[in-house]
Parts: C-alpha cells; sequence; structure tokens
C-alpha cells in the first residue's frame, strides 16, 4: 500500500538532515495512536527491521551549507508499506495528526492531506524501475560500514546482502535472494549526510531481475540498507 502524505512548512529552510526529523514524525504518530504498535517498531536497544521506506520530494529546493531551502514552504512524503495490516495503522496514526502543528529545531510543519497512490502488479521477472529515494548499500566488517555505490564492483553482492538481512522478517527461503540482480541503466553516485556519516549511494534507473514476489516484496518495503530511514524506494517505469 502506498500513500502520499502533503505537509506545509512555518518557514523555508529545514535541516539537511531531514530524515531525521521524519522519523521523529513517525515516532510521535504511531506512540499517540497506538503504543503497542509503535513498541513492534522501535526500542532503545535493537535496530528492527521494518517492511515500509519513504520517498520526500521538495519541488522547489536548493541546498545552502547545512540546510534545504524549499521555496514554496511545502513538501510531500510518499509512503509504501508491504503489509497491508501494517499499512492501516500508519495511515491512520498519520491522519491522527492532520492539522496539529510539528515542531522541529527552528521550524515545524503540519500535515494537511493523505491521499492513497494506486500501485503498479509486477507480472514480469524483470523490472525498469526509478529511485525516489537513495539506494544505500551497506556492507559490515570488522564493526565498521562500508557504503558502495553502482560503480563499485562490490555494489551487486553488497545489495543482495542487504536484501538477505531485510528478509529476515518474511517467509522467503535466504535462496530466493539468489535470483536477484541489478543492472544500471542512468544511474549516478551521490553522497547523502546521514546521522554524522556520509553516505555513497545511487541513484537513476535501473533493471532489477529476480522471483517476482521478491521483486514486488521490495517495490513494497523498499531495498537495501536503511530503507525504512528513507533510502531504496523506487517506482516501475
Amino acid at each position: 500500500m502506498r500513500f502520499k502524505l502533503y505537509f506545509n512548512l512555518e518557514n523555508p529552510e529545514l535541516p539537511i538532515q531531514y530524515r531525521k526529523s521524519i522519523l521523529s514524525f513517525f515516532k510521535l504518530s504511531l506512540s499517540e495512536y497506538n503504543p503497542e504498535f509503535y513498541k513492534k517498531f522501535y526500542n532503545e536497544r535493537d535496530t528492527i527491521i521494518k517492511g515500509y521506506t519513504f520517498s520526500t520530494y521538495f519541488k522547489n529546493m536548493k541546498i545552502e551549507d547545512d540546510k534545504v531551502i524549499v521555496n514554496d514552504k511545502c513538501f510531500n512524503l510518499t509512503v509504501s508499506v508491504q503489509n497491508y495490516e501494517d499499512a492501516i495503522i500508519l495511515y491512520n496514526a498519520f491522519n491522527h495528526q492532520r492539522n496539529k502543528m510539528f515542531s522541529l529545531y527552528r521550524n515545524s510543519w503540519v500535515l494537511r492531506d493523505i491521499e492513497i497512490v494506486p500501485e503498479k502488479k509486477i507480472e514480469e521477472d524483470s523490472v525498469t524501475i526509478k529511485f525516489l529515494s537513495p539506494l544505500c548499500a551497506r556492507s559490515r566488517r570488522n564493526y565498521k560500514d562500508y557504503y558502495f555505490s553502482y560503480a563499485d564492483d562490490e555494489f551487486e553482492d553488497t545489495v543482495r546482502v542487504n536484501i538477505r538481512e531485510q528478509l529476515k522478517i518474511t517467509d522467503f527461503p535466504e535462496t530466493i535472494v539468489d535470483t536477484f540482480s541489478i543492472t544500471p541503466i542512468s544511474a549516478k553516485k551521490i553522497i547523502v549526510k546521514y546521522y554524522e556519516k556520509q553516505l555513497e549511494c545511487s541513484t537513476g534507473t535501473f533493471k532489477i531481475s529476480g522471483d517476482r514476489e521478491l521483486l514486488e516484496y521490495l517495490y513494497k518495503a523498499g531495498m537495501g540498507s536503511n530503507h525504512s530511514a528513507g533510502f531504496g524506494m523506487f517506482q516501475i517505469i
């Protein structure tokens, strides 16, 4: 299930790490609407794998130092959730925040509307996609994180490792990831600042292939590392 949230900003400046603010909005919305569901996805000790992703769209924006300047003082947030029951709870939690002011550092926003976004059906074992939020491919070695873009030799294998980690909350057999491949078509490398780290990510258009059920899961839940923090969301083109 996909839905789009439309926000108005009090002033045009957002921090460059705006994803942290969006995650705070997720947490506030869930904690107020359904505390038990909040505990399912968030705690103080462990990282919990989640079956959703999101992307943020600013129509008129520019980056200045450590700020994003949104000239028309509005933006939208597209959320995609793999599990329908989870999607309904998230939708209702966000709807509960409609027309309420959410305070940020030196700013605030108000959710003014929500709409359902139609999903496409995957009917082939290969599809062309465009990333709506950057794909993050992370490899963890000796307690240190390494990030790879599409141009790196380790990129595809690292994406598969990240997908295997995602699927731990599903009933998919681990071997299903062996069917997966990703090929750049018109791609580029970008650097994203996230929690004081500089993440090397990929964006643009790609061809992905594999088991259709796996592709559909990735379409709905997002792909790669940090997918539930605003990375790895794509549309089918």
